[in-house]
């Protein structure tokens, strides 16, 4: 780390904000010190190093720092403007404030990382929603790219860039499964992207999403028979057709030495989602006393695997 004088660091972060030696002054000094001091002519008091840390938007320690260090002072504001557009979803304002301070390069940190990600997954579907496959294809590629720098480089982020990645490989008149094998090897480890792309399309259809969801079905295919059943219940779900989608669920439950539930048994995050559609279902009927099994067998699942 480089090392600043005061008289740097004055100048640099009064050109940051975008303020002249004038607006920097004030009625508290005059613009002659503000001079002097940048030049190292001088030296602040006390009291002047306080009025200039509130004026500049940083603590007095970063002024007296012999350190370049302005982000890990700033750090902590700007992660808080950060997660403010973030859950504004204010992708593309979030991603710009990271930039403008380096937080996407050098000073990245996992959360960092997570949040750019998630912000350049949305701004890629954002775009690829508009019909700008080359822009999209851009923001998917800076997602993994961020995925990439952080310690939670997990199963979902490198899904999410397939996902993504599939759905143009489609538009652009390429065969996606294919093309999903080529990007799983070319990321260097195995991806269950089916898996993914089924509860993608529970999440898609479940918020209205219908579009995405019958996307995101198209790319995986009906070769799985657990996957394909899967599909056509919540396809009656969002269509009201709660008896249909009910009565298929149920051929699930119904023999336990199905393989169909076997598999479903060894994938608790796919049983959960199942109880908890059936639950739903049942109270859609009025059939409280199901709904209420259903429920007892949510919550064993919930306190076992600690579901929020």
């Amino acid at each position: 780390m480089k090392t600043m004088t005061l008289g740097e660091k004055i100048r640099r972060r009064r050109k940051q904000l975008g303020m002249t030696q004038a607006d920097l002054s004030g009625d508290y000094i005059t613009r002659n010190m503000i001079s002097r001091m940048e030049t190292g002519d001088i030296n602040p008091s006390l009291e002047t190093l306080r009025y200039l840390a509130e004026k500049l938007e940083v603590p007095c320690g970063y002024l007296l720092s012999p350190q370049d260090d302005l982000i890990t002072f700033l750090k902590p504001s700007i992660m808080q403007k950060v997660q403010a557009f973030f859950r504004e979803k204010r992708w593309r304002d979030a991603v710009s404030l990271c930039e403008e301070y380096g937080l996407d390069k050098d000073a990245i940190d996992d959360e960092i990382g997570m949040l750019l990600c998630e912000c350049a997954v949305q701004i890629g579907l954002e775009a690829y929603s508009a019909g700008d496959t080359a822009d999209a294809g851009i923001w998917f590629d800076r997602a993994l790219s961020f995925a990439e720098k952080t310690a939670y480089h997990t199963e979902i982020i490198l899904s999410e860039a397939i996902l993504c990645k599939a759905m143009l490989a489609e538009l652009a008149g390429e065969t996606p499964k294919p093309f999903l094998d080529t990007y799983s090897a070319s990321i260097g480890r195995a991806v269950n992207v089916e898996r993914f792309l089924l509860l993608r399309f529970f999440y898609e259809m479940e918020h209205g999403e219908t579009e995405r969801a019958i996307r995101a079905a198209s790319i995986l295919g009906m070769e799985n028979n657990l996957y394909h059943t899967l599909i056509i219940v919540w396809q009656y779900a969002a269509e009201q057709k709660t008896a249909e989608a009910r009565s298929l669920l149920e051929t699930i439950f119904a023999k336990d030495d199905t393989d169909t539930l076997s598999e479903l048994k060894r994938d608790p995050l796919l049983l959960y989602r199942c109880i908890v559609k059936m639950e739903q279902l049942a109270a859609a009927m009025d059939d409280y006393k199901a709904a209420y099994q259903y429920a007892a067998k949510r919550q064993q699942i919930e306190k076992r695997y600690h579901i929020q």
